[in-house]
């Protein structure tokens, strides 16, 4: 069943991620919402959960800390909402996933997870995790095989489109593993264990036991690596499908989406996020690749290749602007419309307007973005 969610998109989506760090006070949300409406874009993916907080009010996790210094009852979601009421935008709560910390102490509160479950923190091989970014990994993570995990995301996604009717959509990032070397974590190793029961004879049982028993924890991981990494897989997409359910129960009219790898076979295999499948399964209304490369050719070939995969549902291309000119913006954006792709996303307002300090970069691709301002 197609999803009439992704009817609500505008005909064309000409978007900006809005990330946490414009999401700081009443002015800086006001420039948003006045550079975006100024400038020609009719939607905005904001940050309201960058790492296991919140920048609205959440009865499960614990305010931002950069809100340290704004008044107990400012609420940047909440006031966003009714900027952007009445200004053509709509507004999706863009809530990043399994990826909660990425500094080297740990968080003031003792509500956030990472303080409060450390027995969620997914692990590598070494059963080993980092708090920060090194190599191929973001920071903390957390485990997506983990039931208790699953179902405190699912809580606090679905109190966010219980108390914000009024947003247009709920935008996932980071709904995947840091790479293929996560998660070993013993909870993993035990779950894909009872997953593999059925399938091996009582002779092997025994036999993989008692090596993980004894010096190889991951007796059971080794001896079955394309089924291992089928089941993470599978982890991730058994959370995105709980997800969309839970979104369409709570509002329908929800228009669901994710910030994904371009390429779905290396975002299947390399970051164990089957994208495609979760497009193919109407569990999202639409998908953001992040097509971020530099060069306009490579871009294209991105967007080309996701809308013919997509087959017929929309796609939203992103955009990476922080990286280059005004002029390669506005080739990548001709690039996309001539793919068929529903619209562009612009990574990000903050990097492209100096936080909020200079509306030069949007005012030197204006004419692209919107080149029929009273369509």
């Amino acid at each position: 069943m197609h999803s009439t969610a992704r009817h609500r998109l505008p005909e064309e989506v000409r978007a900006l991620w809005v990330v946490r760090t414009s999401m700081v006070s009443p002015r800086s949300i006001e420039r948003v919402v006045e550079y975006a409406a100024r400038y020609g874009f009719n939607a905005l993916f904001v940050q309201v959960r960058g790492r296991g907080d919140a920048y609205y009010r959440s009865s499960y996790e614990p305010r931002a800390e950069a809100l340290a210094d704004q008044p107990a009852d400012f609420d940047p979601l909440g006031y966003l909402l009714r900027c952007a009421d009445g200004a053509g935008l709509q507004v999706h709560a863009w809530l990043n996933v399994f990826y909660v910390w990425s500094q080297p102490r740990k968080p003031r509160s003792g509500q956030h997870v990472v303080s409060r479950s450390p027995n969620w923190i997914a692990r590598d091989a070494q059963n080993r995790y980092q708090m920060t970014t090194a190599g191929r990994v973001e920071g903390v993570y957390l485990c997506p095989s983990n039931p208790n995990v699953r179902a405190h995301l699912l809580k606090v996604f679905a109190e966010v489109a219980q108390r914000y009717p009024q947003i247009d959509g709920l935008h996932l990032d980071y709904v995947r593993y840091p790479y293929d070397g996560y998660c070993y974590c013993a909870g993993c190793r035990a779950r894909f264990r009872e997953a593999m029961w059925e399938r091996v004879s009582e002779a092997r049982r025994a036999q993989l036991d008692k090596s993980a028993a004894g010096r190889n924890p991951l007796a059971w991981i080794q001896a079955f690596p394309a089924e291992w990494s089928d089941w993470r897989r599978d982890q991730v997409s058994a959370f995105v499908g709980a997800f969309s359910r839970q979104s369409r129960r709570v509002n329908p009219n929800l228009i669901l989406s994710a910030a994904v790898w371009p390429d779905p076979q290396l975002a299947a295999k390399n970051k164990l996020q089957d994208w495609l499948y979760w497009l193919r399964s109407d569990w999202l209304d639409t998908v953001l690749p992040m097509a971020y490369d530099k060069d306009t050719a490579v871009v294209q070939r991105q967007a080309v290749q996701v809308v013919e995969k997509a087959q017929g549902r929309p796609v939203i291309v992103g955009v990476g602007a922080w990286q280059v000119s005004p002029d390669s913006t506005v080739n990548k954006i001709r690039a996309i419309r001539r793919s068929g792709a529903r619209g562009f996303c612009l990574f990000s307002y903050d990097a492209i307007t100096q936080a909020g300090k200079s509306d030069a970069y949007l005012r030197a691709v204006e004419r692209e973005v919107n080149p029929n301002p009273f369509g």
